[in-house]
Parts: structure tokens; sequence; C-alpha cells
């Protein structure tokens, strides 16, 4: 299961606007601008072709609408990063580039310290500034509000695009987090860690239909969101179950399959008191919020310390239970 879940850990990075990017591909034209678009914010226009991508060289600090067009054959994705001083991004990019091939049977890698089981990532993946991401499918932008501090900014693509870092000047002075007038979330959502338990604080009850959602990490750890539709309601201990399947195998009988689970948004990694706003449309049913982002102590998925939150979005006139999660102890370990 660890090298399925360091895959949808890379997915899950690359998230950004899957939601509203899925909506708008279902109803070509037919939802008009999107809610964030609307919110007159200066706009960070990128452009992912022929496997490079093409960005402004300097932008204002502050709040800004990041919109990527992807032009290319396959969806992709952007992830926004600030480097520590004095790291090149040749350090970075031994980080964030693509995985190393698998160690083949010959090599004899132990579950206990080899490729399986792996290990937390260096510290420079924790030291640095992860400011968001967004995704997009072929030919429908994608989008996501950040708030970007002066500085070079680094936009990473997807680690399988072969798409170079392009770095962005942020100048001017930190400027607050909204020009003009505040943005109104129909959600908001906080990513924390403490004491070594990992969790969302989700709200009590979510609605039906487009909306936008607010995201602040308050945790000491870089944190995602991503989100899927799920074919009904998972418990406790078919959370537990899927976590701990081992790769290849299926669920037991009765025990919903993973990959019938539908994308319908995230948000790529943020750090300790990064905020961004994106935009979903959710239809009336049950999802799971997860977080995959390997833990600074020992490498384990946030997920397996707690990180994993099941909820419902009623139709009209139906009582939902609300939100839950694990906690920390009723999530095991990895299988070795």
């Amino acid at each position: 299961m660890r090298r399925v879940l360091a895959l949808l850990a890379v997915l899950a990075l690359l998230a950004g606007n899957i939601g509203a990017v899925a909506a708008q591909d279902a109803t070509p034209g037919a939802l008009g601008p999107s809610k964030l678009s609307q919110l007159g914010l200066p706009t960070l226009q990128l452009t992912a072709s022929n496997g490079a991508l093409q960005a402004p060289a300097e932008v204002a600090a502050g709040q800004m609408l990041v919109v990527l067009d992807n032009q290319m054959d396959a969806p992709t994705g952007v992830s926004i990063v600030q480097l520590p001083e004095g790291t090149s991004v040749e350090e970075a990019m031994a980080i964030l580039g693509p995985p190393p091939a698998p160690a083949s049977p010959e090599a004899g890698a132990s579950p206990a310290g080899g490729e399986e089981q792996g290990g937390p990532p260096p510290p420079l993946f924790y030291e640095m500034t992860w400011g968001g991401g967004v995704f997009a499918a072929p030919g429908i932008p994608g989008e996501i509000v950040v708030n970007l501090t002066p500085g070079e900014w680094y936009l990473v693509g997807d680690p399988e695009s072969g798409i170079a870092p392009v770095v962005i000047n942020v100048t001017g002075e930190a400027a607050s987090p909204v020009a003009g007038a505040e943005i109104t979330a129909d959600a908001e959502v906080t990513l924390d860690n403490e004491d070594g338990h990992f969790y969302f604080e989700m709200p009590d009850a979510v609605a039906a239909g487009d909306q936008v959602w607010k995201v602040t990490n308050g945790g000491d750890q870089p944190h995602e969101m991503f989100v899927q539709k799920t074919q009904r309601r998972l418990t406790m201990d078919e959370v537990q179950i899927l976590l701990n399947l081992p790769e290849d195998q299926l669920p037991p009988e009765g025990v919903p399959n993973p990959a019938e689970f539908q994308d319908v948004g995230g948000v790529a990694p943020i750090s300790h008191d990064q905020t961004v706003y994106f935009e979903l449309n959710l239809e009336p049913g049950a999802y799971v919020a997860v977080c995959f982002m390997p833990d600074k102590e020992d490498g384990a998925p946030h997920a397996l310390k707690g990180m994993v939150t099941i909820f419902e979005v009623p139709a009209e006139g139906q009582t939902v239970e609300p939100p839950a999660s694990p906690a920390p102890m009723e999530m095991g370990t990895p299988s070795s």
C-alpha cells in the first residue's frame, strides 16, 4: 500500500481545483464564470504547452488568482514553493523531481529499511514554504487563490510532465491577504497537527452545489487535502482497512473499492499559516478527505495518523451524520 500512497501523494500534490475542472468538463460553458474569477483579484496566468510552462517573470506580492491553461494532451499541475535562503533549485528538484525507479528484486530491499519502507523526506522538504498549487485538464483552465509574499517563488510542474521549474519574482511589500474586500467562503477548513495527532477541522455541515472553500494550515508540517466522493459513507473500520490494504490487493467483500472513488477536488500542499481558496461543486452523497503528506518524524502518511475525515453532503430536506475522523491510535501502521 505504501507505493500506492506515494503515488496518491503526488496526485494530491497537484490536485489544485479538480472539482471545478470536472464540473466544467461535464457541462462545458453551462456554469459561466467561476466564483473565483469574479473576485476581481490580480491574475497570475500560467500556460503549460509542449512540456514547458509560461509565466510572467514578475508579479506583485499579495493575494492573486492563479489560472493554469493546459494546452498539453494530458492533465497536469503546478505547485508553488519558496526555497530557504541559500538553497539551489537543483537541491530542491532532487526531492520534487520524478521519483527514482523502483528497486529490482535482486537489489534485496528490506521491508524495514529499503525502498518499500523508506522514511521521511530530507529536512529541506519541510523547510520549503509550500504555497499551494493548481491542476488543469487539457483545454479546461484550473484556478486557485493564493497569497504570495515578496521574494523568489518556484513553479514546479508535475514530476511526470518533464516541465522544468520556473522562477517568478514576487515584488513589493507583503500586502494584506485580500485587496479591497474579504473573500466570503462557503466553508472553512483548517489542516492541523499537534502532539502526533493529524486532523482536519471541518465545518459541522457541508452543503451541495458550487462553493468556495477557504483552507488554512494551522500545523507545523506541510498538509494537503485530497477529496473523493465515495459510493456510500465509509465506516472507521473501513478507513483503516483501506489505508492498510497491501498493494495490488482488492478490499474485502463489502468494503468499497477505492478505485471506484471519484476525485472531486483538493488543495496541493501548503505550509504553516498559508491560506488558499478553491472552488468545489459538490453533489449530495458521501465523501472522504485525506492528507497523504509524509510525517517528518517517520515518513508515514498523515492519513495513518488520523488525518482522514468522512463527511456527507445532504440532499434537500435530508439529515446526515456530522463529519467524523478516526483517532490516531485506531489507524494502525503500514503493513510490511
